[in-house]
């Protein structure tokens, strides 16, 4: 088992390599961040899942104190550190170094998306300070963001959050239940962190029969897609009606006696792991390309910088796919909106019209126009929702299919990328294991609106004191004419909220492929830009390469038998052509 001791050399024989021009600013960063961890003896709990999920609200119920911001809509738009401290702060880190220091009262004002819309003020982290028995002993919540929420960058940043994690509270509800999107996000948690616990939330909003089935499904669902046995945790964390939540905050507490300090070890020993192999690949593909230079075979080099042209050309290509397949959903949700409304129309106009014959003779007088106007909204809802959706399977179904299509071409192009560089230099690069979904699954949603107007209040209290059967007679007309406009101005809100969701789900599937892309060919594309540095190979160079390549087969080989969390303890990368290790 990899001790402290242990890590904290191995992150500075890594700082060393990094000072010595090795990896990116981006590899510095994770190794910052590790050793700061690891110097700090930081243990941090993840509490994720998809937008909606009552995360914040579940947070605050484990802390025993509303400090959290929630709302009925997506509210976290950056994660939010919780550790242990006093005097009880809020302490905000800005992108221009800045760092401040609020009342706990102020955190709203910069993680949350109504007061800072897309990061706006330029936030990078954030840190709340309690005083709460479960954060001692270095243990640090942190809130996400949900993914799939209708805010992009709301998912950008909750995916960032899960590198950094040690554990997680994976939070799903009873209503609606687990997706397909939240079994594949279940799965990529699990297999990051060394423990994940399950909760079951908003159990509240079922009777005792439906809760039953839903616990049993859930059950069923999250141990098929995990493999194993998994307890969930059921629970109702909104205030006033909290349950469950003592259970989960004891389950909390014995494990992090019991096994907090092994599995800070564990989780920070298989992510050095991953960044020492990262650095490995660029050291072997510099060596490599170092030897071609040496050896003058300056062909092979031309065909190392073919290979990467041809998979940025490739990662381009499907960029344009992803965009083209965008713009046609668009256009057929247009044509299914511009075909349907007439349809729709008439079905709840003729709808309204048997309400009115059946209905309105028990209304008040005064009352019948506003007793209509309910009557006809909600059949302009139910229609109009049945007709969203129908289109929100087949649009589900069409990125869906997309993402995997997207998913296949990429890694067909990554396994080519690495036989081809395989068979140039004889150097295997390590390719990313899938990292599921490139986007989370879509959820479309759009805000029922009457809209109606103070003129028309007007108007609607002129008719209601016409004398007699006038005013119902006037009534009938004018919601029957209502109807002709208020259908299509609903269809037309699901059409503008479906576009949103298309252009997001689009943006936010090439930018992860762009990113996939790029986990593998930087570090070919490194090795190649310290070659056109460097014309001239001299020995000097090639002789601290080699020192290089020595030290981090050692570093991961002893990374691989300290304790990994997962997979096999084996050195993934074999002897490089000239090479005594």
């Amino acid at each position: 088992m990899t001790t402290s001791h242990d890590l904290a050399r191995i992150h500075e024989q890594l700082y060393q390599l990094t000072n010595a021009g090795v990896g990116a600013e981006t590899d510095r960063q994770v190794l910052d961040a590790l050793n700061d961890q690891l110097g700090q003896d930081r243990f941090r709990v993840l509490v994720t899942g998809e937008a909606k999920r009552g995360k914040s609200t579940l947070l605050n119920a484990i802390l025993g104190r509303d400090v959290l911001p929630t709302g009925v809509v997506p509210v976290t738009a950056l994660a939010t550190t919780v550790r242990q401290g006093t005097p009880e702060t809020v302490t905000v880190h800005f992108n221009d170094g800045r760092i401040d220091q609020h009342d706990p009262t102020a955190l709203a004002w910069f993680v949350t998306q109504a007061a800072n819309p897309a990061n706006r003020r330029g936030v990078t982290e954030v840190v709340l300070a309690l005083d709460a028995p479960l954060l001692a002993h270095g243990v640090e919540l942190v809130d996400t963001p949900g993914t799939g929420s209708v805010h992009a960058q709301n998912t950008d940043e909750a995916m960032a959050s899960l590198r950094t994690m040690d554990a997680a509270v994976f939070v799903l509800t009873a209503d609606p239940p687990i997706s397909a999107a939240e079994q594949e996000l279940l799965r990529l948690v699990s297999e990051a962190s060394v423990r994940t616990f399950v909760v079951l939330n908003k159990a509240d909003q079922l009777n005792t029969d439906d809760l039953r089935e839903a616990v049993d499904f859930t059950r069923q669902v999250v141990s098929e897609a995990l493999g194993e046995p998994v307890t969930v945790f059921v629970c109702a964390a909104r205030e006033g009606v909290r349950r469950g939540i003592d259970d989960l905050v004891t389950a909390l507490t014995a494990y992090l006696f019991e096994h907090r300090d092994a599995d800070l070890l564990r989780s920070l020993t298989h992510r050095t792991r991953h960044l020492a192999v990262g650095l490995l690949d660029e050291v072997l593909m510099a060596r490599a390309v170092a030897d071609l230079e040496t050896s003058r075979q300056h062909h092979q080099v031309a065909a190392l910088r073919a290979q990467l042209d041809a998979l940025e050309q490739r990662q381009s290509e499907a960029g344009d796919l992803i965009r083209a397949e965008a713009r046609h959903a668009l256009a057929e949700v247009n044509t299914a909106a511009r075909t349907s409304a007439p349809a729709l129309t008439a079905q709840v106009t003729t709808a309204w019209n048997a309400a009115w014959e059946g209905e309105a003779g028990g209304w008040a007088r005064r009352e019948r126009e506003a007793e209509g106007r309910r009557r006809l909204v909600e059949l302009t809802r139910e229609a109009v929702d049945d007709w969203r959706r129908e289109q929100e399977e087949r649009l589900s179904s069409r990125l869906t299919t997309l993402d995997q299509r997207v998913r296949d071409r990429l890694a067909h192009d990554l396994d080519m990328f690495r036989d081809s560089v395989a068979d140039l230099v004889g150097v295997s690069l390590t390719l990313p294991q899938d990292g599921g979904p490139l986007t989370p699954n879509p959820r479309f949603r759009y805000q029922f609106s009457e809209g109606i107007g103070q003129t028309e209040l007007l108007a609607g209290w002129i008719r209601r004191n016409l004398p007699g059967e006038a005013a119902g007679r006037r009534a009938r007309a004018h919601l029957t004419g209502e109807a002709a406009s208020l259908v299509p101005m609903q269809v037309g809100r699901v059409r503008a909220d479906f576009q949103e969701r298309l252009q997001d789900s689009a943006r936010q599937m090439a930018a992860a492929l762009a990113a996939r892309y790029d986990a593998v060919a930087r570090r070919l594309s490194s090795a190649l830009s310290q070659s056109e540095a460097r014309p001239q190979q001299d020995a000097e160079h090639t002789a601290v390469l080699a020192e290089c390549e020595r030290l981090l087969r050692r570093l991961v080989s002893e990374l691989s038998t300290g304790g990994e969390a997962g997979g096999p303890a084996t050195d993934l990368h074999p002897e490089g052509p000239g090479t005594a290790c």
